[in-house]
């Protein structure tokens, strides 16, 4: 009998060898998301856009990247078009990759004349007034923090081709009546020092939420395997390394 089980486990095993061994090729779709994943005068970039390609160096296996607005780019992948998403959680109703490379790090962008530096400060507003990404299906304790704050919740497209768009974002904050933005803190940061905007971002985060390589199991569940296999055999050092170049 335990000679039975070993065969099996051996057949299993060279069967999954097997089959990945067969794979040619990795397609990825994302949204634009600095400094993780964008495109750039035509070209792919990004920090997890460079560990994705440390992980198969020396690899016969092709990744293929496209941007594509984040609704879209889930939507493909669950119709097996795309093999993976990039940077999404649990609330998405995707199969994930155990393997994180980012984390959603919410905080409230605010104008600058607001002279709102906290979250406090803004739990102390009469009114408070956020815009949300109507893109992104966000977990549920960002709505409950939300609601501790009293809140009034709208959402909008934060869909971003180009810095331009992002700019156009922001100038929500003088154009609209609203308080704040719910924005990521890292990407927001970036683009208020580019462009020198009148805006605050809270070095408090509202809410941390790890993001992680979506896909189908229907249609990609050999090729999520190997590429879970290909991460987790990277080095801290290796990884180090490519971190730096985003600080």
């Amino acid at each position: 009998m335990k000679i039975l089980c070993v065969f099996i486990v051996l057949f299993i095993t060279q069967f999954a060898y097997a089959t990945q061994s067969e794979i040619a090729q990795l397609r990825f779709c994302f949204s634009r998301w600095w400094p993780y994943n964008y495109t750039e005068s035509g070209e792919v970039k990004g920090m997890q856009i460079d560990i994705l390609k440390a992980a198969f160096k020396g690899s016969d296996v092709v990744l293929t990247f496209l941007e594509l607005p984040f609704k879209r780019c889930k939507d493909q992948v669950k119709l097996g078009k795309y093999d993976f998403i990039l940077d999404i959680d649990e609330s998405d109703n995707l199969n994930m990759v155990n393997y994180s490379i980012s984390s959603w790090q919410l905080a409230f962008a605010v104008a600058r004349d607001q002279n709102l530096k906290s979250i406090n400060d803004a739990q102390n507003l009469p009114t408070f007034r956020v815009i949300l990404a109507q893109e992104y299906d966000y977990p549920q304790e960002v709505f409950d923090k939300l609601q501790q704050l009293k809140a009034q919740i709208a959402r909008r497209s934060y869909y971003e081709a180009s810095d331009e768009d992002a700019k156009v974002l922001f100038s929500i904050l003088k154009t609209s009546h609203v308080e704040a933005l719910l924005v990521d803190r890292y990407w927001a940061k970036q683009v208020v020092a580019k462009h020198q905007l009148p805006v605050y971002v809270f070095d408090e985060p509202l809410h941390i939420e790890p993001q992680y390589i979506g896909y189908s199991a229907q249609h990609s569940a050999d090729k999520s395997q190997l590429l879970e296999q290909k991460l987790h055999a990277l080095s801290t050092r290796e990884l180090s390394q490519i971190r730096k170049r985003y600080r």
